[in-house]
């Protein structure tokens, strides 16, 4: 039996030293496409980085009445499953975009003059047309230590590796140190023209919710934003507002 990382939210179709592109993924197992859909604006995903798959065969014994147990029935591949924590070999990034457009990368989808129900029960052969992708910006690694590396990964993601989203703990353990805010506010001109405030803003948001302690956080929040910003008095002010 192989194991496979629950709840899957997209495949990656594109990956670079810094960011990937995923298309989003409808359930496990079962490569559907999914529509309207994305992780939103600012949340933090994970890719598990895959480990030496391990083959373990039972030999072949027989059953009580004298047939022999089928040996593909006990095969079993332990691979890298989804981690309870971040003690797992993952890579994390930062949702900073997503699209829906057509299947064809140079084919416009045209306008038909019906709402999406119409659509859905006249000519629902149309969604099947289109697709629904994500970005994500690379911000952290850990390498099966525990250990968060707040820089980039030494790979990128491997092509069709499944996106996943983050769990509380994993989001409290990658802003504990919102360094990582400083390549977006600063380094963020790569991003397809996503607003690096919004992005920066949008994060905080995210992460302010998966929090133990909201107040000590947004003060944490702050301080990293004044040093980071500390000569642009006014975009602080307007980022801060935004978390708040």
């Amino acid at each position: 039996m192989t194991t496979l990382p629950l709840n899957p939210i997209g495949e990656i179709v594109e990956s670079t030293t810094t960011t990937f592109v995923a298309q989003c993924l409808d359930v496990p197992r079962q490569p559907v496409m999914k529509l309207f859909d994305p992780p939103a604006f600012g949340v933090f995903v994970k890719i598990l980085r895959p480990g030496p798959a391990r083959v373990e065969l039972t030999p072949v014994a027989a059953t009580p009445d004298g047939d022999e147990i089928d040996p593909f029935v006990t095969l079993s591949v332990a691979g890298p499953t989804a981690p309870q924590s971040l003690g797992g070999s993952a890579i994390y990034a930062l949702v900073y975009g997503s699209a829906t457009a057509s299947l064809e990368p140079f084919r416009r989808a045209a306008a038909l003059g019906y709402d999406e129900d119409e659509l859905r029960a006249y000519q629902p052969q149309i969604f099947e047309l289109m697709r629904t992708e994500f970005r994500g910006m690379l911000v952290a690694y850990t390498d099966g230590s525990g250990v968060v590396r707040r820089h980039l990964p030494p790979t990128p993601p491997r092509i069709h590796s499944r996106v996943l989203p983050c769990e509380s703990a994993e989001v409290r353990a990658l802003t504990s140190d919102l360094s990582f805010l400083r390549g977006v506010l600063v380094a963020g001109i790569g991003l397809d023209g996503v607003p690096a405030d919004e992005l920066a803003a949008a994060c905080l948001r995210e992460a302010r919710q998966h929090q133990l302690d909201d107040r000590a956080f947004l003060l944490r929040a702050g301080k990293s934003l004044a040093a980071i910003l500390a000569e642009d008095y006014d975009r602080l002010q307007a980022i801060l507002r935004n978390v708040i």
